[in-house]
């Protein structure tokens, strides 16, 4: 085999990711982005701790760095696109480095294929996208996986203080990772129990940054002891503690587990993993010797299984919303019982390359299309002009509409944003003061709310802002405008919107914005003169 080849399929990928993200250089943040972003506009203006610590998050570590960058281009969204992009590849640089660690007699070929495929995942590039806290925990893991099998503690505290102070899920992401190397390592092999235990016991300083995020919290507590130190909103009643403790299954369980092991070709990386188990408990219940995994270090590669079940069940504990974001940890570390499972199940080498190579291509043709069969059948899909994409909230019916940040499951999401600008640059919706849009989509997707705060915007400031109504507010009558603009967003349900609305309204001029076979399309709305009160 050509010893370049690995180099250059890697190569490859980079320059294919590149594009991929500068294609998306024009993208204003919408919906829970917006947020995010406007942290990181407010602290470039203002760094100050308190000017850190974003929409109630202990997110001091990725603010700072994000700010300090925000500084160099205030008005710009590309200075927060260039800091994700930065710990996105510092995620490929560990990831890399991981799989040489867990599997170092695999041939190179193999594990480019396999980065390769870590680098094509749908959801990082999305999260690189779409400003969030949960993009810089990624690396932040990988990273700490990997100082922890070289047994090199004081970057290792290092990494764990930044994972704390970037939001309250690295602090759990890093108390599993320490639970499990102590597990695995320290308290697993045949010793003397106190000796066992001693050597845990020598890992202690190890836990500063859970000390370290406890004392925030405290001092936090003190200082406003009416005001809450952790942010939360959940779907149940329970607190944190018994979400996490006490298993359940419910719908929101049900579609974090399709999120994980479905959408956007995961079944084949769950298919794989599921027929590798099955065949181990067989020989299992037939007491056969384990099966051999060649070019793996067994060790490790059970350890990283390990991990990857204790993440997915911390993660998949507490019921908020569908967002891949969310579950990115989990993601990366599927890769690895995924290779495992290939060489455990002695896949030839022409296979386990062709597996691997097909699985990165899927996953490329997923960054900008909705085209798992699979994903597309369990969720349904809603039209957005000649496409299509998944209703995200059909399994919990949760907010919003058939989604919002939902559909920042790949980038396809962001062509939203870029027809309504050109929507809304139209001289004929520039003079409209009222917007009327579809029940529950109004969320944070039209200019900033305030100026000052939330600067990232190529529209025009200087004119003012429009008033957005859901169509609900029309129908019922609080807010009755003699005219205005009906946006047909495709992730709400015009349908519905027009037919309740033809009562009172007639809807007029229809135009429509087009960009690659998607479109947006808007009407003027009059009221008739029998509807006017």
């Amino acid at each position: 085999m050509n010893k370049r080849l690995p180099a250059a399929l890697l190569g490859t990928v980079a320059v294919m990711v590149c594009a991929l993200l500068l294609t998306r250089l024009d993208y204003v943040p919408i919906w829970d982005g917006r947020i995010y972003a406007a942290c990181v506009s407010a602290a470039a203006e203002r760094f100050t701790l308190e000017s850190l610590r974003c929409a109630g998050h202990t997110s001091e570590a990725y603010v700072a760095v994000a700010g300090a960058a925000q500084m160099l281009a205030p008005s710009s969204a590309v200075p927060v696109l260039a800091t994700n992009a930065t710990l996105f590849l510092l995620a490929c640089v560990a990831f890399h480095r991981l799989v040489r660690l867990a599997f170092p007699g695999l041939p190179a070929l193999d594990r480019a294929l396999l980065s390769s495929a870590f680098a094509l995942q749908p959801a990082f590039l999305s999260a690189v996208v779409q400003p969030g806290l949960d993009l810089p925990l990624l690396p932040g893991l990988l990273w700490a996986i990997v100082f922890m099998l070289e047994e090199r503690w004081t970057p290792l505290v290092l990494t764990g203080l930044a994972m704390a102070f970037t939001k309250e899920t690295g602090v759990l992401l890093y108390a599993v990772l320490l639970s499990c190397y102590a597990l695995w390592f320290e308290l697993r092999p045949r010793r003397p129990l106190r000796d066992r235990v001693a050597r845990v016991l020598l890992l202690a300083p190890l836990a500063i940054p859970g000390v370290a995020f406890a004392a925030y919290l405290a001092i936090k507590r003190l200082a406003n002891p009416d005001r809450a130190v952790l942010w939360y909103t959940g779907t149940t009643g329970d607190s944190l503690a018994e979400q996490f403790l006490i298993p359940r299954l419910n719908l929101y369980q049900v579609n974090y587990a399709v999120l994980l092991l479905v959408l956007n070709f995961a079944w084949i990386v769950a298919g794989t993993i599921a027929a590798d188990a099955f065949v181990g408990a067989v020989r299992a219940a037939h007491r056969e010797l384990p099966r051999p995994v060649e070019g793996a270090d067994r060790r490790t590669v059970s350890f990283l299984v390990l991990l990857t079940v204790a993440t997915g069940y911390a993660l998949t504990r507490f019921t908020t919303f569908g967002h891949t974001r969310y579950f990115l940890p989990v993601y990366a570390l599927l890769f690895f019982p995924f290779c495992g499972a290939l060489l455990r199940l002695g896949i030839g080498t022409a296979a386990r390359r062709a597996v691997l190579g097909g699985y990165a291509v899927l996953l490329l043709a997923s960054v900008t299309r909705t085209v798992d069969p699979v994903s597309r059948r369990l969720y349904g899909t809603f039209e957005f002009g000649s496409h299509s994409m998944l209703r995200m909230t059909r399994v919990t019916g949760e907010c919003c509409a058939f989604g919002q940040d939902q559909l920042a499951y790949s980038l396809e999401f962001t062509v939203i944003q870029e027809l309504m600008d050109s929507t809304f640059s139209a001289p004929r919706a520039r003079r409209e003061r009222v917007v009327v849009v579809p029940d529950s989509t109004s969320w944070i997707f039209l200019d900033p709310l305030s100026a000052g705060e939330r600067r990232f915007t190529r529209r025009d400031e200087a004119s003012a802002k429009p008033v957005v109504l859901e169509h609900r507010e029309v129908v019922r009558g609080s807010i009755r405008p003699d005219s205005a603009a009906f946006l047909a967003l495709p992730y709400g349900d015009n349908r519905r919107a027009i037919r309740e609305m033809e009562r009172s309204y007639d809807f007029r001029d229809e135009r429509r914005v087009e960009r690659g076979g998607y479109s947006l399309p808007t009407y003027r709305l009059v009221l008739r003169q029998a509807a006017q009160p």
